[in-house]
């Protein structure tokens, strides 16, 4: 274990993950048939800070690379460079970034994850006792200490204790993400990454599993690392938001100051899809609107990875990769982030 002041630069007092230079790369065929091997940077470094007790957003289109940072965060992934540093709750800083299964054990019961799907994550063939209690097991816990927990954590996510012998073809998706959500509760975490939580689900089932979430957080003292690719959603539960795209985060800062004046084009469009119900606030401008798809991160374009979908695009920006900067509060990938006048929410 690596204590606190033997980290360089320090772990601020008020973190509990600090993310540093994250990449994480894969080998895979394209090209010339599929005889071709290329390298396809899923996250090309990435750092962050997440703050004890807050929900760090971190939002982006499918293939962004968020869900990647995630599970190299709680290591299923192993890191292809980097460092993942955990506060513990004795308060002393571990390096997590190359410890084995075993190693990571005893971490483990501190770091969890809620899946996307509330139906494939969910054994059929487990009861709600099986499902809920399997990671106690794995810890040691007895059949009695299981039994009084899964009931314990039942009741805390809306759902009848006496539901612990039932299947989960009996339940809702909404229900089902609720038994996903008591399942990363089981251990005690300290910290729960949920990746997608609340996107299979209708949108009045995902406000109250959202609130439900935020419930639980003031309850078990819970920091939060919530993914979506929804701007919508993620403005209502989290403290800072990070905006992914092609393995790069291109701006980061607090919620209220990035959806006033976001400062990246990107993060101008995807505010932009965020539907308005009040047809007076919506916008008919087609400036920022996003065209076509994410570029494959194994052939990404040439300087800003974003300039062949930007409006406001220069030939800077095909040539020069930007750099990650302080604009106004902001962290901004963008080269011109100081001259754009981009469109914030109500705008």
């Amino acid at each position: 274990m690596s204590m606190n002041k033997t980290i360089s630069p320090p772990v601020p007092d008020d973190v509990l993950i600090s993310v540093r230079g994250l990449k994480k790369h894969f080998t895979v065929k394209g090209g010339n048939r599929g005889r071709e091997l290329r390298t396809l940077k899923a996250v090309d470094d990435v750092s962050f800070d997440i703050r004890k007790g807050e929900t760090f957003g971190l939002v982006g289109e499918s293939g962004s690379g968020k869900s990647t940072v995630a599970r190299l965060i709680l290591r299923a992934y192993n890191l292809t460079e980097g460092r993942v540093l955990f506060r513990q709750k004795d308060e002393s800083i571990i390096d997590i970034s190359d410890l084995g299964d075993k190693e990571m054990r005893p971490v483990r019961r501190e770091m969890q994850m809620i899946f996307q799907d509330p139906y494939s994550s969910l054994n059929p063939r487990m009861t709600l006792l099986d499902l809920i209690g399997e990671p106690m097991v794995v810890h040691g816990y007895s059949k009695a200490e299981i039994a009084d927990r899964v009931a314990e954590l039942l009741s805390c996510v809306g759902l009848r204790p006496e539901y612990a012998m039932r299947y989960p073809h009996a339940f809702s998706g909404g229900q089902r993400q609720r038994i996903g959500i008591a399942r990363a509760l089981a251990l005690s975490p300290a910290f729960i990454a949920a990746d997608e939580a609340v996107s299979a689900l209708d949108v009045s089932v995902a406000a109250q599993n959202i609130n439900l979430l935020q419930d639980l957080q003031e309850q078990f003292h819970l920091t939060y690392l919530f993914i979506t690719h929804d701007l919508g959603m993620v403005e209502h539960i989290s403290d800072r938001i990070a905006v992914m795209y092609l393995g790069q985060i291109v701006e980061m800062g607090e919620t209220d100051r990035l959806f006033a004046r976001p400062r990246h084009p990107y993060t101008e469009a995807l505010l932009k899809a965020v539907p308005q119900p009040d047809p007076r606030q919506r916008s008919t401008e087609k400036r920022g609107v996003l065209k076509g798809e994410v570029p494959d991160a194994s052939d990404p374009p040439s300087g800003c990875p974003f300039h062949p979908r930007c409006a406001y695009a220069s030939d800077r920006c095909a040539a020069e990769k930007p750099l990650l900067r302080d604009v106004d509060g902001l962290q901004v990938r963008c080269h011109h982030a100081e001259t754009l006048t981009l469109d914030g929410v109500g705008a």
